[in-house]
């Protein structure tokens, strides 16, 4: 009986929620990443999330790339300085970054030029 109750929870849950465990959970399961809602500016972390969003700016000069990041606890924006096209940085990807976490104008949570890693994420294997 418990299992129906537990499945019939899961199918009435709101969509958003569902998508906010999944990715907790898959974040949870790489080693050593900070939930986002944890991190502080001005320190080094391993963040670990899926692309939400991209926006390309194509000036000239390089231009760069923002990619909005969730992981279920929150997001962020990974900006990459001079990058007009970056292979495998697409909607749906999982990422596995490091770097110093600041804040944007906006107040939101950036990492520029982070070091990653392309990963399966939960909902794209």
């Amino acid at each position: 009986m418990a299992g129906i109750r537990r499945a019939f929870e899961s199918i009435s849950r709101p969509p958003e929620e569902v998508r906010a465990a999944t990715l907790r959970a898959w974040r949870d399961s790489l080693a050593g990443t900070t939930p986002i809602a944890d991190l502080e500016p001005r320190k080094r972390f391993k963040v670990a999330g899926v692309i939400q969003n991209i926006r390309i700016d194509p000036r000239e000069g390089g231009g760069s790339i923002e990619a909005t990041i969730i992981d279920g606890t929150g997001e962020m924006i990974a900006k990459w300085l001079g990058r007009p096209t970056m292979s495998g940085i697409t909607l749906g990807t999982g990422l596995i970054m490091e770097g110093v976490i600041g804040r944007d104008e906006d107040g939101e949570l950036v990492i520029l030029n982070p070091e990653y890693e392309l990963v399966s994420s939960p909902e794209h294997g």
